[in-house]
């Protein structure tokens, strides 16, 4: 709880700090002096745990960049505000970052805030780069709204050809919540999965965890191989939780992205051994970039990372490149860099496509499990 109070409270004073180092010197000294970006992220509400994940490979990225000369010979500050991952709250937080002179905004952590954020930001130029946010709509025709993450579309491809190959499923049943959020991705998985000979049992809705016990006990009698949910962390939880209670003993969950945190959340820790997810990052690639990144992050924050503090810091490693390349703080020049340039950063290399997408022949998906309480990759695939 003191950590969440610390991060809280520096949230609070870190204007307050910004203003007072530079409050002495004129506007045209501190923009010599300084390199300001913005940042959103969803620091309190439901998912504040998500948003503090961001939050500390941001600080950690923001540490190395400056320890390591700054970028054109300027430190770099961060402002950053919260969003409360509210869609219709994201728009007014941009304006107040657009008002303090940013140069780039990183942020959201979902694909629906980050929408609202790319379209505010679309008529101003300003570059946006979610660490996260995974629906195509996102960077769809928008020249200045970048992403690390790989898409919605690909992941599900293979998510559904690792459940065919490794784990021989041959059924599938689809649980997707009520108002359509995850239709799309759900879509692709069915198409996947069943060009590859698999058969799709269901596409069942909910409208709360408490639907989870009514839906499995449906499929009781014949149950499918695998379960598709894509879903948040917390709602990965409890239908875990639903799906152990009801005995699918021989059926596996599959999930996206969104699953990376569910360990916190499942109280019984006996239903992880049928759960596989995606996921862009594994702390557990034996590489020295990953190593090394991941060793810094456990000495500052006490823990291993997972994959939304290691987009994020992927995020000022593609913003801050693309700044030394453009030689300048403009931002039709830094996005043309963001554009052209092959990164190399912590989650891999990437290059953006048309629309500003990871160039999916350099795009890695891990599969994860949770073994013996801990996370671990189990697969490493690209088609």
């Amino acid at each position: 709880m003191n950590y969440f109070k610390n991060i809280r409270l520096f949230l609070i004073i870190m204007p307050i700090i910004l203003s007072v180092s530079c409050g002495s010197v004129s506007t045209k000294q501190k923009q010599q002096e300084r390199i300001t970006i913005g940042a959103l992220f969803p620091l309190t509400g439901e998912f504040c745990d998500e948003g503090i994940r961001a939050l500390n490979g941001l600080l950690l990225a923001r540490k190395d960049v400056n320890d390591n000369g700054g970028v054109l010979g300027r430190q770099l500050d961060v402002i950053t505000l919260d969003d409360r991952g509210d869609p219709r709250y994201v728009a007014e937080q941009y304006k107040t970052l657009k008002e303090k002179g940013v140069i780039a905004i990183i942020g959201s952590s979902y694909s629906d805030v980050t929408l609202e954020l790319a379209k505010a930001a679309e008529k101003d130029g300003i570059p946006v780069i979610s660490p996260t946010a995974s629906n195509p709509e996102v960077t769809k025709g928008r020249k200045n709204v970048f992403r690390v993450i790989f898409l919605d579309d690909y992941q599900a491809r293979i998510l559904a050809s690792f459940a065919q190959k490794t784990l021989r499923a041959k059924t599938a049943l689809i649980i997707n919540e009520g108002g359509g959020r995850y239709n799309r991705i759900s879509d692709i998985f069915s198409e996947a999965f069943r060009s590859r000979g698999g058969s799709v049992t269901a596409v069942e809705r909910y409208s709360g965890a408490g639907d989870f016990d009514a839906i499995l006990k449906k499929y009781k009698a014949k149950q499918p191989d695998v379960i598709f949910c894509p879903t948040d962390y917390m709602v990965a939880a409890k239908l875990a939780e639903a799906v152990r209670k009801n005995n699918f003993s021989k059926t596996n969950l599959l999930g996206t992205d969104a699953w990376d945190g569910i360990l916190t959340f499942v109280h019984e820790r006996g239903v992880l051994d049928h759960i596989y997810y995606a996921s862009p990052f594994a702390f557990d690639e034996n590489t020295p970039k990953v190593t090394n990144f991941s060793q810094n992050y456990f000495d500052n924050f006490s823990y291993t990372p997972l994959s939304t503090s290691a987009l994020t810091y992927s995020s000022v490693q593609i913003l801050t490149a693309s700044i030394e390349k453009a030689g300048s703080t403009d931002a039709e020049a830094i996005i043309n860099a963001m554009k052209t340039n092959v990164h190399d950063i912590v989650t891999g290399r990437l290059q953006y496509d048309y629309h500003n997408n990871p160039n999916n022949p350099h795009t890695y998906v891990y599969i994860m499990q949770i073994r013996d309480g801990y996370y671990s990759s189990i697969d490493k695939i690209r088609i």
